[in-house]
């Protein structure tokens, strides 16, 4: 690389003006603290040069992981355990990188309202079908009641015909306790009762002030008592909009969601291979390379898809993922077909277990915290 500007020999000090650590004119970055060995005053040419230099300037790190990861399935893994490292980019780093900028493109092309209004009719068609079905057991109901009222008795008047219960709508009103009789019961019952009673009065009076609703109550102002009126606030949005505001908040969260996830997935794979000479962390970079191939490769083919308008690109990309996964665990681990086969398997089936239950603390815990 040519030397100019402040980078040029002539610029350079005997000591780093960083840290005070001595130099010499060879070195051109401090080995102390990394800072570029230059007395040189910043220019405005200098800051605008070095900043489009860094822009554009071709990271061969970068290159090499990329380029090890497309063409060669676990060499990546195997090179960066056993210590050829400073030409690869560090697998967490570069995951984590990799994965939030899928997620922000992959964002433009998912339409959160259009879902919701798709879920929202599906669930009208849903209650009309269910109403027209309740409305004929109820007929069907009333008929069989007059029938047999008729066949008993030759003498009957309308009000003699009792209706059916099914037919009777029953309000079951939702009792309202006091603070006292709140702190009476133990700490399930009452949040359960304190849920249902701010839930029927957020539904009532449209409140969505948690000061204002507890002090209607005559309920303590405490950071319970607002937390659980703001979450019934919440859980009634989500019921208005059938889910589009978590959604967007569980899909702006994924990539670190899926980050601290992987190491579960890591410790379930170190027991798979409990008896092969790897450590944990060994695992878990092979675990982030591999996750991190899966997102560049799904996230071309998304891209391709949105050209051409067709989704079977997807489908081939994660068949093309899984044949590369096996060829992945085989170079890294150095087993033969059939023992990676089976292994193959059962980390498939290890990944849709964990991935089951990390969804479900995941929405449960969103709907918490959101």
């Amino acid at each position: 690389m040519k030397e100019k500007g402040r980078f040029l020999k002539k610029y350079r000090g005997n000591k780093c003006l960083n840290c005070g650590v001595p130099l010499d004119i060879v070195d051109r970055y401090c080995h102390n603290c990394g800072q570029l060995n230059t007395t040189k005053q910043l220019s405005l040419k200098d800051f605008f040069s070095e900043f489009f230099a860094s822009i554009f300037s071709y990271d061969s790190r970068l290159r090499h992981t990329i380029v090890g990861l497309l063409f060669s399935p676990g060499k990546i893994s195997k090179e960066y355990i056993n210590g050829k490292r400073i030409k690869y980019a560090n697998p967490f780093r570069f995951y984590l990188s990799v994965s939030i900028i899928f997620f922000i493109i992959n964002s433009f092309f998912i339409d959160f309202e259009g879902f919701s209004a798709e879920i929202e009719n599906d669930v009208n068609k849903g209650k009309e079908a269910l109403s027209e079905i309740q409305e004929e057991i109820q007929l069907d109901s009333l008929e069989l009641k007059i029938n047999k009222e008729l066949a008993s008795s030759k003498d009957i008047s309308i009000d003699s015909i009792s209706i059916p219960d099914i037919m009777i709508n029953k309000i079951t009103e939702v009792p309202y306790y006091s603070q006292k009789q709140i702190d009476s019961m133990d700490f399930f019952t009452g949040s359960r009762a304190l849920w249902k009673m701010y839930k029927d009065y957020h539904k009532k009076t449209g409140q969505k002030s948690a000061y204002r609703a507890l002090t209607e109550l005559e309920h303590e102002k405490s950071q319970f008592n607002k937390y659980t009126y703001h979450r019934v606030i919440k859980t009634s949005n989500i019921n208005d909009d059938y889910g589009t505001e978590l959604l967007e908040f569980i899909f702006n969260k994924l990539p670190f969601i899926i980050f601290f996830f992987l190491p579960f997935f890591a410790l379930a794979i170190w027991f798979l291979y409990v008896r092969r000479p790897f450590s944990y962390m060994e695992h878990l970079v092979f675990i982030f390379h591999t996750q991190t191939m899966f997102f560049i490769l799904l996230g071309i083919s998304i891209l391709i898809s949105q050209i051409l308008h067709s989704k079977t690109i997807i489908f081939f990309t994660i068949l093309a993922f899984l044949f590369y996964l096996y060829k992945a665990m085989r170079k890294f681990y150095n087993q033969g077909r059939g023992k990676t086969i089976v292994k193959f398997l059962l980390v498939n089936v290890l990944f849709f277990i964990l991935a089951g239950v990390g969804s479900v603390l995941t929405l449960l815990g969103s709907i918490f915290i959101f």
